[in-house]
């Protein structure tokens, strides 16, 4: 039963990308996303767990029936969501985009430059807090003042927005090569070929999208040496890099089975045994620990705003590593059982519906949809709560922006950032 479940779940992950493929700019479409995801995150770690006798088939098989489930529910809600219902523009004055764009970044890069400058016991431990998350809260402006400035450039070849992408790029950059993040290369990317879709409907060739894939499982598999020897140590060992022994890892992997996934068979068979089910409360309890800051509310007044929680997603005798997560899937289960897939219908609607009304030319859902994309994806391989974050983080900082940055009398012409 394992393996018919793997299979099943193998097809139905490739059948989603290859639709995705069969035509230029359909794997922009969030489907296409959580396939690839599935198939360069998830596939790879199941056969070792299926071949362990320290993993339970019938643990292993809840899972697959769930993961089944929620990716089902990926197209599912992009389907329902892509249907007409269009909402009216608002008309942006590029000037004010620019404006806002270069704010943005500077303030972004301020905290970056913090964070990168904050002593080594607070800035690489697994569980950031305090300072740190701070930093790094407010370091986000910059990824939107780069999206701001990608939609300006992709629509116009504007000099200034080129300065803005150039100036953002360098702190990018120095996360990618140095601190070896895999979600900031794949926002970066994203960000770029989704502006030059978006505004000029280029898209990325499609050899160069599977080739992303490749490397995406390559990233998987040798991440954590990668970073050990470029961020964690006190100098950088670039022939460490060298000598990472990918064949190595893929072997272990495949016999062993990934940590990831091993985390959410354990979770959801604990969570299906006890239903002691969290219904959601941990999503107000993330918002609370995400935009209430002790140091200026106290940490009486925050503890008392989070809900005690109603259980632990894990046994008292499974305890994860440091700095892994256990699957959106596992979080889904938590708070609804085998009804937590709602919730990846639920944000493929909203991507969806984005992205409908993005590709018709709606400037300002082109920008959400641009910076929702990565989230979307860790909804998949951390939590679900992440979308909602990001949300309702662009919601704080990224709308009083575009409030500003809309065109007071219009039309007026190329002064006005108007798709409509």
């Amino acid at each position: 039963m394992v393996w018919l479940l793997i299979w099943l779940l193998t097809i139905l992950s490739f059948t989603m990308l290859i639709h995705g493929l069969l035509v230029p700019g359909r794997f922009y479409h969030y489907p296409f996303f959580a396939a690839g995801i599935f198939i360069s995150f998830i596939l790879p770690q199941l056969p070792g767990l299926a071949n362990s006798r320290f993993v339970q088939d019938e643990a292993l098989v809840k899972t697959l029936v769930f993961s089944c489930l929620c990716l089902a529910m990926c197209g599912v809600g992009w389907s329902v969501g892509t249907r007409p219902k269009i909402v009216k523009d608002i008309m942006f004055s590029e000037d004010r985009l620019l404006k806002a764009a270069a704010v943005l970044s500077l303030v972004g890069a301020y905290f970056f430059y913090k964070f990168g400058h904050l002593p080594d016991e607070l800035r690489l431990r697994g569980q950031l807090s305090g300072l740190p998350v701070a930093y790094l809260f407010f370091a986000k402006l910059l990824t939107y003042g780069l999206a701001l400035a990608l939609i300006c450039y992709a629509r116009r070849g504007s000099r200034i927005a080129l300065l803005i992408i150039i100036f953002d790029a360098t702190f990018y950059l120095e996360r990618i090569v140095i601190a070896g993040r895999r979600a900031e290369t794949a926002e970066f990317c994203l960000l770029i070929a989704l502006a030059f879709w978006f505004q000029r409907r280029w898209a990325v060739p499609r050899i160069a999208v599977v080739g992303g894939l490749v490397l995406s499982v390559v990233g998987m598999l040798g991440a954590g040496e990668y970073r050990a020897a470029t961020y964690y140590g006190e100098t950088r060992d670039w022939s460490a890099v060298v000598n990472i022994d990918l064949e190595k890892n893929w072997n272990r992997m495949l016999k062993e089975g990934g940590d990831e996934v091993h985390n959410a068979v354990s979770s959801i068979q604990f969570l299906d045994e006890s239903h002691q089910f969290n219904y959601g409360i941990e999503h107000w309890n993330d918002l609370v620990f995400t935009f209430v800051p002790a140091q200026l509310v106290g940490q009486d007044i925050k503890s008392a705003l989070i809900i005690p929680p109603l259980n632990s997603i894990h046994s008292k005798y499974y305890t994860p590593g440091v700095g892994e997560t256990s699957t959106g899937m596992a979080d889904a289960f938590s708070s609804f059982w085998y009804f937590g897939c709602v919730k990846f219908f639920l944000v493929a609607f909203a991507m969806g519906r984005f992205y409908s009304n993005a590709i018709k030319g709606n400037t300002l859902f082109q920008i959400v949809y641009m910076l929702s994309a990565v989230p979307s994806i860790l909804v998949i391989t951390h939590f679900t709560n992440e979308i909602v974050i990001a949300w309702v983080h662009m919601a704080a900082f990224l709308v009083p922006a575009l409030y500003y940055a809309r065109a007071r009398n219009y039309p007026v012409g190329n002064a006005a950032f108007s798709t409509a």
